[in-house]
């Protein structure tokens, strides 16, 4: 485990950088408890917008309902290794059991997004 501090020191010096002033970032996964979100505050960093289910930057697909058309696309594909039904549990259980307290800190940006649809209106 890395300690909260240096997490945040990590992303307050990876934020500072050029490319991220122009282009803007997303963080995924972070901050991961109340203390990491204190923490990003208090270095500046302020988010424009929170979005509290896992909505992912990049494609996702699902093997049975959302294969890509693309070949080129299907060889690049990975399975992530930590996707097991009993790793995603956990984790969903820790989410919910966490992110409340993360929420009220970011209530004023927070944005609610319902992923349970087809990704074209996600």
């Amino acid at each position: 485990k890395i300690p909260n501090a240096l997490w945040a020191n990590l992303i307050q010096e990876r934020l500072s950088n050029v490319d991220c002033i122009k282009q803007g970032w997303i963080l995924e996964g972070f901050p991961e408890n109340q203390e990491q979100a204190w923490r990003l505050q208090s270095s500046g960093i302020f988010p424009r917008h929170v979005v509290p289910n896992h909505v992912f930057p990049v494609e996702v697909f699902h093997t049975t309902f959302h294969w890509p058309s693309d070949p080129l696309v299907q060889q690049r594909l990975v399975k992530p290794e930590d996707l097991s039904e009993q790793e995603v549990s956990k984790k969903l259980l820790e989410y919910h059991r966490k992110f409340p307290e993360i929420f009220r800190i970011y209530q004023k940006v927070l944005k609610s997004i319902n992923a349970d649809q087809p990704s074209v209106d996600v």
